[in-house]
């Protein structure tokens, strides 16, 4: 006699910046950190690296440790507390923050009994308060390393950024054993290709780097994001 694995799990898996919202939340909370504090010397250290790897056209990857570098020395129970501030307050001041189509179908995979998640290379400051908004239960994201209470500055692997986003979501299907096939990933940037194509049903949002054209050849389906 043999068994029969009857699990019916499935995960919806999203991207978060510019594919639920509409901004990039890392360097949006980091121009919120900076006006609510006076550093103008670290301000300046920060805008001219990330200035310089963009111009340099370096990997995310690399754009995602540095940005994280400059966390070093601050408090991670400050960082969460403004991290729900900013969250309220962009909430609160921007009526196109929420990509409506894919909140709505987000919500509509939810009511199907597919739970999402969260992937990004964002971290959980930014991301909890807008997973509660949404009733999203799981967080697959970076995660900053601390000693006493003080961020040091470097990321806790793995980090989920381009190829390391599929590797989570790999990672997290078979502990919930949930069949790859039967899930969704959604994604806008050229970046998130890897993620989508580790599921089932992958769509792109358009709006993103190159995503849209590689999804036409594809065959996958492309949401609009309002």
């Amino acid at each position: 006699m043999t068994s029969t694995d009857t699990s019916t799990a499935a995960f919806a898996f999203f991207d978060v910046d510019d594919t639920l919202i509409a901004t990039k939340s890392m360097f949006s909370f980091q121009d919120y950190w900076y006006r609510r504090h006076n550093e103008p010397d670290k301000r300046q250290a920060f805008e001219m690296e990330m200035q310089r790897l963009r111009d340099q056209d370096a990997p995310w990857e690399s754009l995602n440790s540095r940005y994280y570098a400059h966390f070093a020395g601050r408090s991670a129970a400050l960082v969460t507390k403004l991290g729900t501030e900013w969250f309220e307050t962009m909430e609160r001041t921007h009526p196109e923050f929420y990509h409506t189509k894919v909140v709505e179908r987000l919500r509509q995979l939810q009511a199907e009994g597919v739970e999402p998640v969260f992937v990004s290379g964002s971290f959980p400051a930014l991301l909890a308060p807008l997973a509660r908004r949404l009733k999203v239960q799981h967080l697959l994201c970076c995660r900053l390393e601390e000693t006493g209470g003080v961020l040091t500055g470097r990321l806790i692997p793995p980090q989920t950024i381009g190829a390391g986003k599929a590797l989570a979501m790999r990672a997290f299907m078979a502990a919930h054993k949930a069949r790859p096939q039967d899930c969704y990933a959604f994604g806008d940037d050229i970046t998130d290709r890897p993620m989508l194509e580790a599921v089932g049903y992958p769509v792109a949002v358009a709006g993103g780097r190159g995503l849209e054209s590689h999804a036409a050849n594809a065959g996958w389906p492309i949401l609009p994001p309002r």
